[in-house]
Formats: structure tokens, sequence, C-alpha cells
């Protein structure tokens, strides 16, 4: 029986790496065809249950943001390996709470990382202690994001970053900046946990929002998600991030309705594992959802 049972972990590893494309990957495996698809950006939304991770490729550079709970730290960094990841150019904590940057001090230890990005706002937390000893191995020092701040890849792609736009707010969940990643005629909109006070707060700056994909903030939660943020951003694709059976009740059936309502097509992780898009700057394309 042991035996037997060694036999069937062994087979399921296997499958697992192939699946990934760690070890044996073939022209038809799924890892490949992404990466042979030509789009100078992809936009990967692990699934990692309840949690972000959100893994970037942008004209041949690579961006993380954020990374889950610790306990799903490793998936990441086998995800990131299975497309022959070595060095990450960007990594964006967007606030400090346990489900975005528990697994962030491995994640870091795994990789060369260039620049890591993150709100002025610390917890003293055995997670965020961790994330910031890895970022001082590394030699970096952090950059505090601030709204108005912007990455610039190309004359056609850039990493707007809409907030966060005061110094302290209440809720470490205000920290996450709303980010919008501009490719030609398409945009992808990054809200991590903002919340409804942040969404009016960038909607008075009056900047354009519109975006095909948003990352649905705060994992469908009735916190955010206001209608008039929707109305502005009209999002072709809402992607929740969260766990089956998850202990917050998310995503909230309320919200669902909301962006039913408004024509929003809702892709969750919890039922379509990880999803991936792809833009050429004239349109985006599904690439796994």
């Amino acid at each position: 029986m042991i035996l037997i049972a060694l036999l069937v972990a062994g087979l399921s590893g296997i499958y697992f790496f192939l699946d990934y494309g760690i070890v044996g990957i073939e022209k038809t495996s799924e890892v490949e065809r992404i990466q042979n698809t030509p789009l100078p950006v992809k936009v990967h939304f692990i699934d990692i249950g309840q949690g972000d991770a959100t893994f970037i490729e942008i004209l041949g550079q690579t961006m993380l943001i954020d990374a889950g709970e610790k306990e799903h730290a490793e998936k990441i960094i086998e995800y990131l390996k299975s497309y022959d990841v070595e060095k990450l150019d960007y990594v964006i904590a967007t606030h400090p709470h346990e489900d975005h940057i528990g697994g962030m001090g491995v994640v870091l230890s795994a990789f060369d990382v260039a620049s890591f990005y993150m709100p002025d706002k610390h917890l003293v937390t055995k997670s965020f202690q961790h994330m910031m000893s890895e970022v001082k191995n590394h030699g970096l020092e952090p950059l505090y994001i601030k709204g108005g701040m912007v990455l610039n890849f190309s004359k056609d792609i850039r990493l707007e970053f809409l907030s966060p736009n005061r110094d302290t707010y209440l809720n470490p969940n205000n920290y996450s900046p709303i980010m919008r990643l501009v490719v030609g005629n398409n945009a992808f909109l990054f809200t991590a946990d903002a919340e409804e006070l942040i969404e009016q707060e960038v909607l008075r700056l009056g900047v354009p929002l519109e975006a095909e994909v948003m990352k649905v903030p705060h994992h469908g939660s009735k916190t955010s998600s206001s209608e008039a943020f929707l109305e502005k951003v009209t999002p072709r694709y809402g992607v929740v991030t969260s766990g089956l059976g998850n202990d917050h009740n998310l995503p909230s059936p309320e919200i669902l309705e909301r962006y039913d309502t408004l024509g929003i097509q809702i892709l969750l992780t919890e039922e379509l594992g990880t999803i991936v898009f792809g833009s050429n700057g004239k349109e985006v394309i599904p690439l796994r959802n």
C-alpha cells in the first residue's frame, strides 16, 4: 500500500510540473502556447485562492503585483519559473495585509529583484518584516507609491498610479494603489483592496479610467465597486480573485449582480483557475480563462 501511495504521489507530481511547464514542456503545453503568443503585454491573474498575485510581462520585462498568503508562496514561485522568470524587474506590494504580502518575503528570496514599490504604510507583522528584510537583502530601498507616478515602458505602454493621494488613511486597504496599465488603445485596471473612498478620490481627479479588464476591488466586497466607478471604467471583464468557500463570503452576490446589470463579464479564479489576458494595443485577447 505504501508503494502504491508513493507511485500515485509521484505521478501526481509529474503531472503538476508538466502542467506548469517546469519539466518536460511540450509544444502543445499551455505554458508554451502562452509564451509563444507574440503579444507585447500579458497579464496573469494567478489562482492562489483568497488573495492576490498578478504576474505581468511587458516587452520582455517582468512585474509582480502582490504575493498572497505565505502558504501560497511556493505556488507563485513555481508559476513564475514555469515562464522562465529569473528576475523580477518590478515588484509592487499594494498594502500590508496577509492575503497580499504574506508570501512576498518567500517569493522575493527566489528571484533577482530590480525594484520594489509599496505605499508608505508599515505594519508590525512577521510577514511584513520578512518582506522588508528581503528587500534589504536585494540591496534595494522601497520606492513609495504616490498618485501621479508613471512607469513608461514605451511610447504606447505605461503604468499610471492613480492613488494614493493622501499621506494617511484609517483603513490599510485604502493605501492600495489604483493602477492603470495602458497598452496602446487598451488598458488594464488593478485595484487591490481599494474601497469606495479611493474610488471616489480617483473619480474626482477626472483622469481616464476606461479599461477592458479590471481586477475587481477587494475580491468583490460590498466595500468597493461603486456604481459610479464601474460606469467610468466600463470594463468588458471583471476578474475576481477569491477562494472557494472563503471565510469572508466573497464575492458578494449584490456586487456580482451589479456587474451583471452593467453588462460586465465576471471571471472568478475560484471557478476558472489562473486567468491570463494579452494585448497588442488594439484588442485584449483572452489567453486562459
